[in-house]
């Protein structure tokens, strides 16, 4: 039922096509919110954390939340057209922009929050979900996608106990069930997005990996028996994550997974039903290692969650593929000057096909790259940009995918200097020492750090 889940995960990057929800994010295995451990600063680009706490306290009625967020009507307009280049030229040094692989979208999601009595988190969680989808952040981030505005539908308040223990089989089992037998509010086909928020005594496991530890949240699917598909995500309370707690860890993971359910939905079919999953061929090697989906590729960012100046909870910065075409960064909504280094990627790389069908993607797919055989080296440019003045030096690093998974490297790497500044360009040496057998690949990325801020590009080694 699951082949490809999608998931906010903890603690390490991992690739697991199929297997784990740990570190990666939606290629072959789940859709993720990643926390690399030890290697960012999650300390986010806020001036002034928001309260956390699940009452606002009024003078008045103390015990009473009051609403932070303004409630989403019913859309004024329909959903826009996805965005494409429409035959404009790329800024020179852009990064790669997601494609649809034929997939549906939820155009105009209908979010319904699921919660146990109980939870003191409800009703910020719905006060959260009735207003985002109107939000300048949402239209920001959605528009690119052909995805409208979205509203909260008939909220879900469970009465039973939670359990202490449920695995994403039974969540699916019940979801069907509770639509089916009408317990649940009723499916409207390819908008309607159901989101359980369990409590923090509930561990949920999906694929053999663990909330809290290996996710801190996934989105996944299931057909109903009559073949209609339902989009679902799954929400643990993990506190802790990103250094947030409470309802700013669980609105900036849901904005996570909000988005990803919407742009890419039927993450659980089989064969997937891949819609924006994946960045276009040639930016592949953006998703094999962090997961594919547009949450997923800035999860890696040191200020991916951040507190809008105009929206009053915690929210996660997301792909936006015209901006990462016209060369300015990709994680948006910003306003901050975007620098990165760009190698210059001389050859052709076919993906094999084990790989591109566990990316649900059929067919034969290339990706620029270097094709360099084990015990072989080929040197390229990396050049420095910015989209606006940077006037400090900036450090280069070089890393394969074995550092983010703790395996053997099967590159190493060699600079003509490891710094330099805006317009400068350098020369890297790539060895191949070996072969990753789980991939067929050799990623590898190159980071770039300056002013505590960390820019990441990845690429490809192939076979020649």
């Amino acid at each position: 039922m699951s082949l490809r889940v999608a998931c906010a995960a903890f603690v390490s990057v991992s690739i697991a096509w199929g297997v784990a929800c740990g570190g990666r994010t939606d290629v072959g295995g789940y859709d993720e919110t990643i926390a690399e451990g030890g290697a960012k600063d999650a300390s986010v680009d806020v001036v002034v954390p928001k309260k956390d706490a699940s009452v606002v306290n009024d003078a008045a009625a103390p015990d009473v939340y009051v609403p932070v967020g303004t409630a989403c009507g019913a859309p004024d307009a329909g959903p826009p057209a996805p965005w494409t280049p429409n035959g404009s030229t790329p800024a020179q040094f852009h990064a790669p922009i997601m494609q649809n692989y034929g997939g549906l979208t939820l155009s105009n999601p209908i979010l319904i929050p699921m919660t146990f009595d109980g939870d003191d988190l409800r009703a910020p969680i719905e006060d959260f979900i009735s207003s985002i989808g109107c939000s300048s952040y949402w239209r920001a981030t959605t528009a690119d996608y052909g995805i409208g505005d979205a509203v909260m539908g008939q909220t879900v308040h469970m009465s039973q106990t939670p359990p202490t223990a449920v695995d994403d089989g039974q969540i699916a089992l019940m979801i069907r069930q509770g639509i089916e037998n009408n317990q649940f509010p009723a499916l409207v086909e390819n908008q309607s997005l159901y989101i359980i928020y369990y409590p923090s005594t509930t561990t949920i496991t999906l694929q053999g990996e663990q909330s809290c530890q290996s996710f801190g949240g996934y989105h996944n699917s299931v057909d109903l028996t009559d073949g209609r598909k339902v989009a679902y995500a799954v929400m643990p309370r993990c506190d802790g994550f990103y250094q947030l707690g409470g309802i700013d860890e669980l609105t900036a993971t849901s904005s996570h997974e909000l988005l990803e359910a919407s742009t890419d939905p039927y993450v659980g079919e089989t064969p997937p039903d891949l819609a924006y999953g994946m960045p276009e061929p040639n930016g592949l090697a953006f998703g094999l290692v962090g997961g594919g989906e547009v949450g997923d590729l800035c999860i890696f960012e040191n200020d991916a969650f951040f507190l809008p100046t105009d929206y009053p909870f915690y929210v996660q910065h997301t792909w936006v593929s015209h901006a990462a075409y016209a060369g300015h960064d990709p994680c948006q909504p910003t306003t901050n000057t975007y620098f990165n280094a760009s190698p210059t990627l001389p050859d052709t790389v076919q993906l094999p096909q084990q790989l591109t069908a566990s990316l649900g993607i059929s067919g034969t797919l290339t990706s620029t790259g270097i094709q360099l055989g084990v015990g072989q080296n080929k040197t390229i440019n990396v050049t420095l940009f910015a989209d606006n003045t940077w006037p400090t030096t900036i450090q280069l690093t070089a890393r394969d995918y074995a550092y983010f998974m703790g395996g053997k490297p099967a590159l190493s790497f060699s600079w003509s200097k490891t710094s330099g500044n805006v317009g400068d360009t350098v020369q890297l040496t790539v060895s191949r020492t070996g072969t990753n057998a789980q991939l067929g690949v050799e990623p590898f990325v190159i980071q770039s750090e300056s002013q505590g801020q960390q820019q990441n590009w990845w690429a490809l080694v192939g076979d020649p």
